[in-house]
């Protein structure tokens, strides 16, 4: 029988179920105990007709298979788990698997998101100069999602002044996007953390960004 951590993991990394359906199918799997029945979720769990056929389709493929063996890797907590934090388990369609690197704990202190244009300008610099700096002081932790602009100004601001930081991404761990922030990803896992749904060799799609914006707020 699939643990339930083993369940989350697969239906997370699941191709061709959105993310309501699959945050459905948990539901009905959770209510009813059911980790390994997928026949019986697809009947009870109110998911579309394209989600159950996915489910059906890809649950026991060698790529699913694949995956999970690579994402298994990767260091990761779930919405079964304590440690997920209480608020984001309350948005909207929580992520049902956070993959992480660096430290965890961030994710239960005092924080704020920082969101803002890919270009920006003297003044937007100049205004979270002013800004961040007492918020970091405090140790109140600076979230934002290591894009171009705003983003990463953010982070680098938090790293300059010691501050603590967690960059939330829309690709796989093993990616940077952009490209060029693959230092100040890698400089934020270290000194704080990075999180994201989605597992490894995940592309930067257009979809991706405002679906890990619920997790930023």
């Amino acid at each position: 029988m699939l643990q339930v951590n083993d369940f989350l993991l697969r239906l997370s990394l699941c191709r061709g179920i959105g993310l309501v359906s699959k945050y459905r199918l948990w539901e009905c799997a959770q209510q009813a105990r059911c980790f390994n029945n997928i026949d019986y979720l697809i009947d009870h769990a109110n998911v579309s007709l394209r989600s159950a056929s996915s489910l059906k389709n890809n649950w026991t493929s060698p790529e699913l298979d694949q995956a999970v063996a690579l994402n298994s890797q990767e260091k990761f907590i779930t919405i079964a788990d304590p440690l997920y934090p209480i608020t984001l388990k309350e948005t909207y369609c929580p992520p049902l698997v956070l993959f992480y690197r660096g430290n965890l704990s961030l994710l239960h202190q005092p924080s704020i998101g920082v969101v803002g244009t890919r270009q920006i300008t003297n003044y937007g610099q100049s205004a979270l100069r002013g800004l961040l700096p007492p918020v970091i002081k405090r140790q109140i932790v600076v979230i934002s999602g290591l894009a171009q602009g705003v983003d990463g100004f953010s982070h680098e601001l938090a790293l300059k002044h010691g501050g603590l930081t967690i960059g939330v991404i829309g690709t796989g761990l093993d990616q940077a996007y952009p490209r060029n922030h693959q230092v100040l990803q890698d400089e934020v896992a270290r000194q704080g953390l990075v999180i994201s749904e989605y597992g490894r060799g995940e592309s930067p799609v257009a979809y991706h960004f405002p679906e890990r914006n619920r997790i930023k707020r």
